[in-house]
């Protein structure tokens, strides 16, 4: 490879674009998937599922240091574009942030334009399902845990849009049992 030479006043446009020269990669490609999927809808007018559509993604670096995308929305599943399960139509999947401590689960979905009493959550031990319809908006989510929990722990939280449920992590001494005192 073949490298130009900078002037001391360059080395900042040298040091940024190779730094930001890794993300143009991961955007191009997701900027390439959203055409195909526009170019897919424009050809199959057709179908029963009308707009509006709403697709996006976050994007993060998760805790082994590697970068993350998440997608959202009510795009329905296209012909080599992956899979969209569980999504469709008038419904559709909120941007979810999930965090987590030693103890804990921490999630927080955005639900704009809902109200509190439109939610639905309903906790297992080891899965999260999440449905909320208000008038045109409708979302749902089902989140498959990597950890057990309690189910009676979780506590929620609804303000401005943002839904935050905090769930308790099945320590390995609950699952070995407790000592019972006899009387």
């Amino acid at each position: 490879m073949v490298r130009r030479r900078y002037r001391d006043d360059d080395w900042d446009r040298d040091f940024f674009s190779d730094f930001f020269g890794d993300f143009d990669f991961d955007f191009r490609r997701i900027n390439e998937r959203i055409a195909r999927m526009l170019e897919d809808l424009r050809k199959n007018q057709d179908t029963k599922i009308l707009g509006p559509y709403v697709y996006g993604f976050s994007y993060r670096i998760g805790p082994d240091g590697k970068p993350t995308f998440q997608e959202f929305g009510n795009v329905p599943e296209m012909a080599g574009l992956g899979s969209r399960a569980g999504v469709s139509g008038n419904v559709r999947e909120p941007l979810v942030d999930i965090n987590e401590d030693k103890d804990h689960i921490y999630i927080t979905y955005e639900l704009p334009g809902v109200d509190k009493s439109d939610i639905s959550l309903k906790v297992t031990e080891n899965e999260v399902v999440l449905s909320a319809k208000d008038g045109d908006r409708s979302y749902q989510k089902e989140i498959r845990l990597e950890h057990e929990i309690v189910p009676d722990s979780a506590s929620a939280k609804f303000k401005n849009g943002l839904l935050d449920v905090t769930l308790k992590k099945v320590r390995p001494t609950d699952k070995e049992g407790r000592s019972v005192r006899i009387e």
